[in-house]
């Protein structure tokens, strides 16, 4: 098993409110899973997860016995510092 969530400062694998979703496969969505991250290098590997917490409610299909998350959802619920937080926007060949 795992033994982090990959979300910057999630540190637990288990909580009693979450369980964990494993990194696509694919290799464009796992991209833009760790882009979500903001994890400065971080290469996701097979065994890579992010914990439920991550992502909204309604990313997930709970119409079965089982929950899985929707096909094309990307984690977004996050808790990042100030300094991942800003977005540098380019205009003009300037950057804001």
């Amino acid at each position: 098993l795992p033994d982090f969530c990959a979300a910057y400062g999630c540190s637990l694998l288990f909580r009693w409110s979450c369980f964990v979703c494993r990194f696509p496969k694919d290799k464009w969505k796992r991209q833009a899973w760790a882009a979500a991250l903001r994890r400065r290098d971080f290469v996701p590997k097979d065994r890579s997860v992010a914990c439920s917490c991550h992502f909204k409610p309604q990313d997930f299909d709970r119409t079965g016995q089982s929950t899985c998350l929707k096909e094309g959802v990307i984690p977004s619920v996050f808790n990042f510092p100030d300094h991942l937080c800003k977005v540098s926007v380019m205009t003009n060949s300037h950057i804001i």
